[in-house]
C-alpha cells in the first residue's frame, strides 16, 4: 500500500471529538456496573442513546459507543446482558476498501434480544420480536417473529408452531 492509500483509508474511519467519545465510554462503563436496569437505562440516556418508557437493559450491553444517538430502543423492549448494539461498522474503512457505514439501529416495541446477541447497523427489530441467544442479526427482523442463529434467521411466527 502506499502512502496516498494509507491516508485515504485512514480519513474514511470515524472522527468524533475527544470529549464526546471520553463521556460516552465513562457513562457506558457507569452503564455496565450500575446494580439496576433504572440506572443503566439512565446512563445510556446520557450518552445519547433513544430509549423509551420500561425499558429494561441487562449488564454489559454495549449500545454503540460512538454514535450512540443512532441507537434507538422503543417502549417495552428488552436487551439482555452482553449484547451488543451497533450505528456503526468501520470494516471497510479500516481495510481501505470504503467508508465507514453508519445507520440508525432501532428495537421495536416490546421487542426482546436474547443475551449475547449482536445487531448490525441499519437493522430494525420489529414490534415483539424475538431474538435468541447468541444471535448475529444482519437484516430487519419483521414483528412478531422469532429469529436465531449466526446469522439469524426466521424461526417462527406469532401465532405458528
Amino acid at each position: 500500500m502506499n502512502s496516498q492509500q494509507g491516508a485515504r483509508s485512514i480519513s474514511l474511519r470515524a472522527r468524533r471529538g475527544l470529549a464526546r467519545r471520553a463521556r460516552s465510554s465513562l457513562f457506558l462503563l457507569a452503564a455496565w456496573y450500575s446494580p439496576t436496569t433504572a440506572l443503566r437505562v439512565a446512563f445510556h440516556r446520557l450518552r445519547g442513546v433513544n430509549v423509551g418508557n420500561s425499558v429494561e437493559i441487562g449488564y454489559f450491553v454495549i449500545l454503540d459507543n460512538l454514535y450512540p444517538e443512532k441507537v434507538f430502543i422503543a417502549d417495552g423492549a428488552t436487551i439482555s446482558a452482553r449484547s451488543t448494539i451497533l450505528a456503526h461498522d468501520e470494516a471497510f474503512s479500516y481495510t481501505g476498501l470504503g467508508p465507514e457505514i453508519v445507520a440508525e439501529t432501532r428495537i421495536g416495541p416490546g421487542a426482546f434480544i436474547g443475551v449475547h446477541c449482536v445487531v448490525l447497523p441499519g437493522v430494525t427489530i420489529g414490534r415483539g420480536a424475538v431474538v435468541g441467544a447468541g444471535s448475529v442479526v444482519t437484516n430487519d427482523v419483521a414483528p412478531g417473529t422469532v429469529v436465531a442463529g449466526v446469522p439469524a434467521r426466521v424461526m417462527t411466527r406469532k401465532g405458528t408452531p
